[in-house]
């Protein structure tokens, strides 16, 4: 079997544990009703634990006694926190119910499914977003070896070989992962689908408690399948879509579920801290312990994303509070504002200070960010750009959500309340800073993932406003009620088709319409070939196969099979992959080791190739199939470098 159910399902319900163990005591501080509580419980539990229980196993190794240890001193500490009378940020009267809980969970099973292996005959294949999470590597490397994670990508002779990259929410799929004895594919797939419903639980919560109407809920759910309008603007446009508009996009709530959790995990946990950041600046709060609670947050919030935990709040927590001067001097709470503001410091850079030493690495070797003007028009007038950005991308891309975004602007208030306008002008703070950041700052790594990943936030406060938008004011016959209702009958339906297309091709498709192919029953096939691996490889060892093996199966060539299934590392994988996460080499060094690989497992090798593999990539195990142009080649069976040690004949060979 690829994958099994049971692995998965207990992983899932670890994660949640651990959520619910840590997060309920602390929702205290952000609302009174109990119900809703129980909704957001989960992701603070979890940015609580995140970066800082990763810091804490940098020091500890990664048992499962140290585990279950660190998690019940987190919860007392956070019983410790909750103690006393605490006035909670929102009183919400309401909350969904139980049927809105239950088709919320089947929604949110859907980007779990998506990278769950389907079978087609004796064949199997994977959704489009399991290219992503190829990132699996990361959780088998930290569950079998522990904190700092050695690069699973990359090894080499010269260097230290720490992995660069924001890997918290990583880690917690590895402690379930220890805890469970799950693979590293089970333990993702079981996060990835926490993850969505935990993020639909924050934006739900927001949501109802905003419009204080439970039925806000349900429009929620359609709006998180709600995708880009492109597609359907290119097919009716023919290429002429194509021929003025560039290829740069933006994404939306379900492809970020779907293909990159963490940042998902991070942009919620992030949204959490920003209404902690409210409830501390703008009312009485003479404790520290909810500074406390965001420092921690944040850090989770950085440690899962630098983009939507990272440069998303350098961009909104600074406006916030420089809008809110005005407010604290007025109430005379100066001194009280900075005492919070240390500590939040202070305790985001303990928890967070291993992980910024290590991504600060980077920066010895390549640019992550640099600046533009982001492109919409093939024309590239940065002018036109700059109007386009605002007027036609976003429309383009979040349809109904941006649209929606722009009447609630124009219907504000709701209400008069002191607590809801500070509230109000926190999310459309919130909603705008991380879209500048997209327009001027891109990252340069490989693709664009800043500007993917920034909105993050935006995207699930745009979620809010619109449920809430649709739930107050559809069918009225105010201004404002028509001017909702033409845009739900216009944008409504064609947004969430073009969603659940997207959901189709990536859960069932092939499960449906596929087909049979050489590549899919190899891959059906792989873990026999894996397990003998794991049987003469020790998990600090890396591995040798070809970086474009079964490459067919993944939407961009790579070789998914080794990323998924080995529990291994890898001396040198593809391309992309080497220039994402190999930070020592420059992109030429990249192309010429990828290169150096592809030539080998193509057939043209040497016994000082083969030497060079194992003596500088440190590649202890060469894994070799019938499907390489090295299969089968006289010198494989006759040097002194590598010697045959297992093989299924006339399928796959190990040497050692």
């Amino acid at each position: 079997m690829l994958v099994n159910a049971s692995p998965v399902i207990f992983s899932a319900l670890v994660a949640s544990g651990v959520g619910y163990t840590i997060g309920f005591p602390v929702s205290r501080y952000f609302d009174s009703n109990i119900q809703m509580r129980l909704l957001i419980a989960p992701a603070i539990g979890l940015g609580l634990f995140g970066a800082p229980g990763a810091s804490v196993f940098h020091l500890l190794p990664l048992t499962p006694i140290n585990l279950l240890m660190i998690i019940l001193v987190f919860s007392a500490v956070a019983h410790w926190l909750s103690r006393g009378a605490i006035s909670p940020l929102l009183r919400s009267p309401v909350s969904p119910g139980f049927s809105w809980l239950a088709v919320a969970f089947l929604v949110c099973l859907l980007p779990a499914f998506a990278i769950i292996p389907q079978h087609y005959g004796e064949s199997a294949g994977v959704g489009a977003p399991i290219w992503d999470h190829v990132k699996i590597a990361i959780v088998n490397e930290i569950a079998q070896n522990g904190l700092p994670p050695k690069n699973p990508f990359y090894s080499d002779v010269g260097s230290a070989n720490t992995l660069i990259y924001y890997y918290v929410w990583h880690f917690i799929a590895a402690c379930t992962s220890v805890i469970t004895g799950a693979s590293g594919w089970e333990a993702d797939i079981a996060l990835t689908g926490v993850t969505a419903l935990s993020s639909t639980f924050v934006i739900a919560w927001l949501t109802v408690a905003r419009s204080r109407n439970a039925n806000a809920a349900w429009w929620v759910l359609p709006l998180l399948l709600s995708t880009s309008l492109r597609p359907i603007a290119q097919f009716a446009s023919g290429n002429l879509l194509d021929n003025w508009m560039t290829q740069e996009h933006l994404t939306t709530w379900f492809f970020k579920a779907a293909w990159a959790p963490q940042h998902l995990f991070s942009g919620t946990v992030a949204l959490i801290a920003i209404m902690a950041y409210v409830r501390i600046i703008y009312y009485n709060t003479r404790s520290l312990n909810l500074p406390i609670l965001m420092g921690a947050m944040l850090s989770s919030a950085y440690g899962s994303s630098t983009w939507a935990g990272g440069f998303s709040l350098l961009f909104i927590l600074p406006v916030l509070g420089a809008l809110s001067i005005s407010h604290i001097l007025q109430k005379k709470r100066l001194l009280e504002i900075a005492i919070s503001i240390s500590a939040i410091v202070t305790i985001f850079s303990l928890c967070a200070g291993v992980l910024l030493y290590e991504q600060s690495v980077l920066l010895q070797y390549r640019k992550a960010v640099d600046f533009w003007v982001f492109p919409v028009f093939t024309s590239h007038y940065w002018f036109i750009d700059v109007t386009g950005f605002w007027t036609f991308l976003f429309f383009l891309e979040f349809g109904i959500l941006y649209t929606s975004f722009l009447i609630w602007c124009l219907a504000r208030p709701f209400d008069d309340s002191v607590r809801y306008k500070f509230i109000d002008r926190t999310i459309a703070i919130a909603i705008l800073s991380p879209m500048l950041c997209a327009q001027f700052l891109h990252s340069i790594l490989d693709y664009n993932d800043l500007g993917w990943h920034v909105i993050t936030p935006s995207i699930m406060l745009m979620i809010v406003m619109t449920a809430s938008l649709l739930s107050l004011h559809v069918g009225k016959s105010t201004r404002i009620g028509r001017l909702t209702t033409i845009t739900a009958i216009m944008l409504m339906a064609p947004s969430v088709l073009a969603g659940i297309q997207r959901a189709y091709s990536y859960t069932f498709q092939f499960r449906v319409q596929g087909y049979e192919t050489e590549e899919g029953t190899a891959f059906r096939a792989s873990p026999e070939m894996w397990e003998a691996v794991r049987r003469v490889t020790p998990s600090n060892e890396a591995v040798a196969n070809n970086p474009l093996d079964l490459a067919g199966l993944t939407s961009m060539p790579g070789n998914i099979s080794w990323a998924v299934l080995s529990r291994r590392r890898n001396c040198a994988t593809e391309l992309k992959l080497l220039r994402a996460y190999a930070a020592q080499l420059t992109p030429e060094q990249a192309a010429y080791v990828y290169n150096f690989f592809k030539e080998v497992f193509d057939g043209r090798v040497s016994e000082e190739r083969l030497r060079l593999m194992r003596e500088k990539y440190l590649c202890k195990t060469l894994v070799v199939t019938s499907r390489d142009g090295l299969w089968g080649n006289q010198l494989l069976e006759s040097n002194s470098v590598f010697q045959l040690v297992s093989e299924k004949i006339g399928k796959w060979r190990i040497y050692r």
